[in-house]
């Protein structure tokens, strides 16, 4: 039986091909390189996959080499073909939202010609699938969306540069932006609460965080052209009682004519997204 692995910042989420689920909490381990290694190989092993898909937070070549990972810096530079070289069990690896795209499609949009997945969480990633294939580019990092610059000089991102659209549109940019507004801490769950209690430094936060979503997701529309966008992710979930009127709010923003063929929604998913995207693409591929 097969498996899809999706290792995230917080979590390694398991999905198996029987429907059962896992977490695996790893946080701590996401600065020790070797640590972090021989959690990922345990995951790997247990149970005695027939085969299993990897999805990985950050910029991962079509041969399983993560060349960065800003929000798990253990897994910059890693080779899977080596992490795995001396365990007899056939995988996939890719970027956690190209696949999550890919578990999108196969499993609830198999109508749709081009798939754009949207994934706010500690970062932001996005992932397209064309007729049914991931869009992965000539080296395995296509639809990094989240690094493409809405502020020139903006607010300083995980990956090191200004202005990226996750720089807005992440748990760390809305605890950062509350933290300017209030001079508190707090993490995005609790300001999801705030702002559902009505207090108004939170509905700001909610507000801008909105705004940069949406003229994101309206680039998306103008580049692609996508008949179906779906938003997922932690952030997503976490406040998404705010976010209903996203889909009417690209489509007024957006040119008349990509609007006409587009359709939003909101993932089926859940948090195990990434892990289910990995396991179809082992089904399919393995």
């Amino acid at each position: 039986m097969k498996k899809g692995i999706d290792i995230g910042g917080t979590f390694i989420k398991v999905l198996w091909e029987d429907g059962k689920k896992e977490k695996h909490y790893i946080k701590d381990l996401k600065k020790d390189r070797e640590a972090l290694m021989e959690k990922i190989r345990e995951v790997i092993k247990a149970g005695n996959p027939s085969g299993v898909g990897i999805a990985v937070a950050g910029f991962t070549s079509l041969n399983g080499i993560v060349y960065k990972s800003p929000n798990i810096p253990a897994l910059d530079k890693t080779d899977f073909r080596k992490v795995l070289e001396d365990i007899n069990i056939p995988f996939v690896v890719g970027n956690d939202v190209n696949l999550g795209a890919f578990g999108e499609w196969y499993y609830d949009y198999r109508d749709s010609k081009i798939l754009l997945l949207v994934a706010v969480g500690t970062g932001l990633g996005t992932g397209l699938v064309y007729k049914g294939e991931v869009f992965f580019g000539v080296c395995g990092s296509a639809l990094e969306m989240g690094h493409h610059t809405v502020k020139k000089g903006g607010e300083l991102c995980n990956c090191g540069r200004k202005g990226c659209w996750e720089a807005y549109c992440s748990s760390y940019a809305i605890e950062r932006e509350y933290k300017k507004l209030t001079g508190r801490t707090l993490k995005d769950y609790e300001i999801a609460e705030k702002a559902k209690e009505g207090e108004e430094e939170a509905l700001k936060v909610v507000e801008s965080f909105k705004d940069y979503l949406i003229t994101g997701l309206m680039n998306g529309v103008h580049i692609f052209n996508p008949d179906r966008i779906v938003l997922a992710g932690g952030v997503i979930e976490t406040f998404k009682e705010f976010l209903r009127d996203v889909p009417e709010k690209v489509k007024e923003i957006s040119e008349e004519l990509p609007a006409l063929c587009l359709k939003i929604s909101f993932s089926r998913a859940g948090e195990f997204m990434g892990a289910r995207g990995a396991l179809a693409y082992a089904l399919k591929y393995l």
